[in-house]
């Protein structure tokens, strides 16, 4: 039988969720996204598969999922491989001659369309029942070893061939992990992915077998994260040589990696028949890393502000009453994207300044242990345990009201949903100019920008510019109740949740958008990215 053919006593779901690290086994972001969209839409059957790093991360589901989700597949793409794929296998013949000239083919390719046909071909040859190789075959078969040394000489001349060959290695096998989950894909009648990358790939492959309408949702971009990250990265040998010479720039085997991903939002974007991003700074973005424009629409995060309404009502009668310590709140996970680090350094400043402050933060910490305990050291160092505490995960509706303000340092973000939810509160935010920041607190459109800012933006990575909008904002009660009230105001107008289910719902059930014959999108007459996102960010 072939892998995409189905038993018939299997459920197809309406819509499969392609998840990579987010829901059920993190909390926040995206996953209280998902949480959102299979909750609320009720009505629909959802199946979530979900692609992680290792078990052990997801041992523990921090959201109960609903009813409607009637099944949840797990692949993890750095779990060690089976004694079986660490073997090779003893194929010869056509199937493998043919095999190793597509893989050529696809690493060899002079241009982005022959290698996404030279992708496309591979995976295809790969559902054959007489192509069936292991892992161990890609690393040990003469044909795969010669491909290697080509490519090592191709891209790669000067660096050392040990170097190349672990990094290769190390590149491919989540991606042969990922694929080796295909099959495990569950059947649904629309495919939605919330990334790119390795989701974007599975989700691209699950749509094109089943001939099932896919798209996709960008929260933040995958692959200019991945590209920063790798940028970085100290787990990725660069010779020594390289950190003084900066006219090097990137490795090649930096670039390898980067590579990689830059070719996993390519397909994506090319498979996905609709592509979503939350916010229009985004979009420009998407359009540079091959996104057709023509595809492009913008819905942001959606929130209902009216199960705020107790905390507003509390928040308000407090800073009636002006009670004190004044009090800031940081509300989401303690790690390093987030750069709780600048916000500690940002709250000695403050307290320096102001004394009646005190920052609590409120969110896990498991995440990243070590990054974590680093923060508490920091917060020790400085003489702030009295001033800034870590809560951990708190009731975000009751904790709400008694918070002044919250803040935001995060390096990057898409659409933050605990803004919308403080601002539903009545909690005005100081956030880094990363993201839809900027459109969630100064507003987007003239009609937006007119109910008045919601908090201040600040730079990425400045603890003294953080400080001055912290304190510019809380130096007056006034201040802090109207910024407030406009950001309630905002999300009444423009991100009420019923119509953003309300979209989601219609992508899922009239799906008039994967027709070849669908009309263009709003952004399909963009010509320069770079300058319309100038003039709109």
């Amino acid at each position: 039988m072939n892998d995409f053919e189905l038993p018939e006593s299997e459920e197809i779901a309406d819509v499969c969720l392609v998840l990579e690290g987010t829901y059920p086994y993190v909390q926040g972001g995206v996953s209280s996204w998902v949480h959102q969209i299979v909750t609320q839409l009720s009505e629909l059957k959802f199946a979530l598969f979900f692609l992680g790093s290792v078990k052990e991360q997801a041992v523990k589901r921090k959201y109960i999922p609903p009813p409607n989700v009637i099944s949840i597949t797990e692949v993890f793409l750095f779990e060690p491989l089976p004694k079986a794929q660490l073997q090779e296998t003893g194929w010869k013949g056509e199937p493998r001659t043919e095999f190793y000239l597509r893989l050529k083919n696809f690493y060899q390719a002079k241009s982005e369309t022959e290698r996404m046909d030279g992708w496309w071909a591979l995976v295809e040859h790969l559902d054959r029942d007489d192509v069936n190789p292991t892992f161990g075959n890609l690393m040990r078969d003469e044909e795969a070893w010669q491909l290697l040394s080509d490519l090592n000489d191709e891209f790669a001349a000067e660096e050392s061939f040990i170097d190349f060959f672990w990094a290769v290695r190390f590149l491919h096998l989540p991606v042969w992990i990922a694929l080796l989950g295909r099959t495990k894909v569950p059947p649904a009648k629309v495919y939605h992915s919330v990334s790119t990358g390795y989701a974007g790939m599975l989700g691209a492959i699950a749509s094109r077998k089943r001939k099932k309408p896919y798209f996709i949702t960008e929260h933040g971009i995958y692959t200019k994260e991945r590209i920063a990250e790798i940028s970085q990265a100290t787990w990725i040998h660069d010779p020594p040589s390289r950190y003084f010479d900066v006219t090097r720039g990137l490795s090649p085997l930096k670039r390898l990696w980067i590579g990689l991903f830059v070719f996993l939002g390519v397909l994506t974007y090319s498979a996905a028949q609709l592509i979503v991003s939350l916010f229009e700074g985004n979009t420009g973005l998407q359009i540079e890393f091959g996104a057709e424009a023509r595809r492009l629409q913008v819905v942001p995060n959606g929130i209902d502000p009216t199960i705020f309404d107790l905390a507003l009502e509390k928040r308000r009668k407090r800073l009636e009453t002006g009670s004190e310590p004044v009090v800031i709140g940081f509300i989401g996970r303690v790690v390093p994207i987030k750069d709780v680090k600048t916000l500690i350094r940002a709250a000695r400043s403050v307290v320096a300044r102001n004394p009646n402050v005190r920052f609590d933060l409120i969110g896990p910490t498991e995440e990243d242990p070590e990054y974590f305990s680093e923060c508490q050291q920091m917060v020790e160092l400085m003489g702030l345990k009295q001033h800034v505490l870590f809560l951990g995960p708190q009731n975000v509706r009751e904790i709400l009201a008694d918070l002044d303000l919250c803040v935001m340092t995060s390096i990057s973000e898409g659409l933050p949903l605990v803004i919308l939810e403080g601002f539903s509160a009545g909690v005005p935010c100081v956030a880094t100019d990363v993201g839809a920041c900027r459109e969630l607190i100064f507003g987007r459109t003239p009609e937006d920008k007119a109910l008045g800012r919601a908090g201040l933006l600040t730079k990425i990575c400045s603890p003294l510019d953080t400080a001055d909008a912290l304190l510019r904002v809380i130096s007056d009660r006034k201040n802090l109740v109207a910024t407030g009230e406009a950001g309630r105001v905002r999300v009444e107008r423009y991100y009420q949740q019923d119509d953003i289910m309300g979209i989601y719902r219609k992508y899922y059930s009239d799906t008039s958008w994967a027709s070849p014959d669908a009309p263009p999108g709003p952004y399909a007459a963009l010509d320069d990215p770079k300058q319309w996102r100038k003039d709109s960010v």
